[in-house]
């Protein structure tokens, strides 16, 4: 869940919306983190000027009832380039006005979604939608069958597939990669599914981890 972006002076960004270890790199396991040491890394709301590229972080709040164990800190990121405004809310709750208010247009929107509404309630990302107007949206935090050992974890998440079928203006992506431009988006609201990066893997079994290390 961590949002990673080449800055234009070649160095890795990367923006952590809060301590779990799904959303940090493995910081908060105390695990290696998987980008290079020169690479710039956000977590605290703010503005800050990375090239060309303007990214200001807003203050908010882990959805409830997860995240207590490091007093529900999340940071709602916006990403401001070449005409575009892209919203990365991590794991937030419901938003309030004034974050609304900051926030402003949004072109792209990424948002908690699968139909167990682990994260957000099927209201609230109603309400949230109805107030940003995104002319794309993108669903995160959901569940990818193939990169699950076991069909009962993790627990309390779901696909996106059933909640995408109540939904107008789907569009499944063959990649995990899309371009946007400014000024080329559809007239009616789209929502965008796509590939998992080839680059995520399946964990490892104990056993294949074994012979792996052979």
């Amino acid at each position: 869940m961590t949002w990673l972006l080449f800055a234009a002076d070649g160095r890795l960004q990367n923006y952590i919306s809060n301590p779990h270890c799904d959303h940090d790199g493995g910081v908060s396991k105390r695990r290696p983190v998987p980008w290079p040491a020169n690479a710039v890394v956000l977590r605290q709301p703010g503005t800050n000027q990375l090239g060309d590229i303007t990214v200001v972080g807003y203050a908010g709040k882990h959805a409830d009832p997860w995240g207590k164990e490091f007093g529900q800190i999340n940071t709602i990121w916006l990403l401001k380039v070449g005409g575009l405004r892209i919203v990365h809310l991590g794991d937030n709750g419901p938003l309030t006005a004034d974050t609304i208010r900051a926030i402003g247009r949004v072109d792209v929107l990424m948002i908690p979604i699968d139909p167990q509404f682990h994260i957000l309630k099927a209201d609230q990302i109603a309400a949230i939608r109805g107030r940003l107007s995104p002319a794309v949206l993108i669903p995160m935090h959901y569940r990818h069958d193939d990169l699950e050992r076991s069909p009962e974890k993790p627990e309390q998440l779901g696909g996106i597939d059933e909640w995408a079928k109540g939904e107008a203006g789907v569009r499944y992506l063959g990649s995990h990669v899309q371009d946007f431009s400014a000024g080329t988006f559809p007239r009616k609201p789209e929502v965008l599914i796509f590939k998992h990066s080839p680059l995520v893997k399946a964990p490892l079994n104990i056993k294949e981890q074994r012979t792996d290390r052979q």
